[in-house]
């Protein structure tokens, strides 16, 4: 998918009908069911713990719409027809405050319709949906332990078919990469920009498109000293709360301020606060972005003293370690600037080369 496609945002589900009856009683916890009265769990897909709310809504475990994006597939709100489309391999299209849930079949080219005992419903700002019918639609397994009162969901996908993040480089070759965040601005980044123009290191700094429009000339100065721009969304918003359509736009609309701004074109991407689903992350990938987070968290945005800094990386460098530091403008990041160049001169003595994201090798 070209990364400046815009049919995948603009794309409107379209419903249509048939029957079907189906009850959770029997298959979750048998406690009463308290509509709208929300509770915290983990349930398991493919082996992997997630952490979510839920209701129990007339016998159903309902759970917000946003949860299915963990199981790889795409959730999106329908204005036209005011419904919850989720969509892995079929569709399922759940309007709001209805008792039914329309599905496409792609095998059959034809839309059908199940009735069921709740409605999908807003609670507290989050549309909750029935977590059973929705999934079998969408070819998934689930089942509950009730030894151990969890739910079990099995999506059916390989392994091999999530797309990796990477937290670091080739770990055979001593390189290292020092990579920014939430830049650019007039203060931090400038004078980040100037120590690694004396000390001739490369580094890689992952911009907010809102940032890039309030300072351009900053973002094309890093471009014209050499060093990466990479993708780290529009505005920063936390991906795993936003529906894939935005998400979409969180990437595609900072590529294109980037693009206008300095010519380049990024294919590197951090999602803000390194969080995301697997749906995002295939998301990424449809749109020809390699995800990557991080091996070295400075938590220099806390406010993280230049000497807990230098101390941390130097206990926790590796060969293809890639750290992470901010360039905002916030006072808590004097840290940074007064480190940086104890740690360029710290990791040079130890043998390290300086890279780009771009230019080290990954596993």
């Amino acid at each position: 998918m070209n990364i400046n496609d815009k049919g995948y945002i603009k794309k409107v589900t379209r419903v249509g009908v048939f029957l079907l009856l189906f009850s959770l009683v029997n298959l979750f916890a048998s406690s009463p069911a308290h509509a709208e009265m929300e509770s915290t769990a983990y349930l398991s897909i493919d082996g992997k713990l997630v952490k979510t709310n839920y209701v129990m809504q007339e016998g159903h475990l309902m759970v917000p719409a946003l949860f299915f994006k963990h199981t790889g597939a795409t959730v999106d709100f329908n204005e036209t027809y005011q419904s919850i489309a989720v969509e892995r391999n079929n569709i399922a299209a759940l309007p709001l405050e209805k008792n039914y849930m329309d599905y496409y079949v792609k095998e059959q080219n034809k839309w059908k319709r199940d009735y069921i005992k709740t409605t999908t419903t807003t609670i507290n700002g989050s549309i909750y949906i029935p977590l059973l019918p929705t999934a079998q639609k969408l070819d998934m397994n689930v089942t509950y332990d009730p030894a151990i009162q969890r739910t079990f969901i099995e999506t059916n996908e390989a392994p091999a078919e999530i797309p990796k993040a990477y937290n670091s480089g080739n770990t055979a070759q001593k390189k290292i990469a020092l990579t920014f965040d939430d830049g650019p601005d007039q203060t931090i980044t400038p004078q980040i920009l100037d120590i690694l123009k004396e000390k001739n290191v490369p580094a890689t700094f992952f911009v907010v498109g809102q940032q890039v429009s309030y300072f351009p000339e900053t973002a094309r100065r890093i471009v014209k000293e050499g060093h990466t721009l990479a993708n780290h969304s529009w505005d920063h918003s936390q991906l795993t709360k936003e529906y894939s359509s935005q998400v979409a736009e969180q990437v595609l609309s900072t590529n294109k301020i980037i693009k206008k701004v300095t010519g380049e074109e990024p294919t590197l991407f951090r999602p803000p606060y390194g969080d995301f689903t697997r749906a995002d992350a295939q998301l990424f990938e449809q749109l020809g972005f390699r995800n990557i987070l991080w091996s070295i968290d400075t938590l220099d945005w806390s406010g993280t003293t230049a000497s807990e800094m230098i101390e941390m990386i130097d206990r926790e460098k590796s060969p293809g370690a890639i750290v992470l530091q901010h360039s905002f403008s916030s006072s808590k990041l004097e840290g940074t600037v007064e480190a940086l160049p104890q740690i360029i001169a710290q990791l040079r003595n130890d043998g390290y080369e300086f890279v780009t994201i771009d230019q080290m090798a990954f596993q």
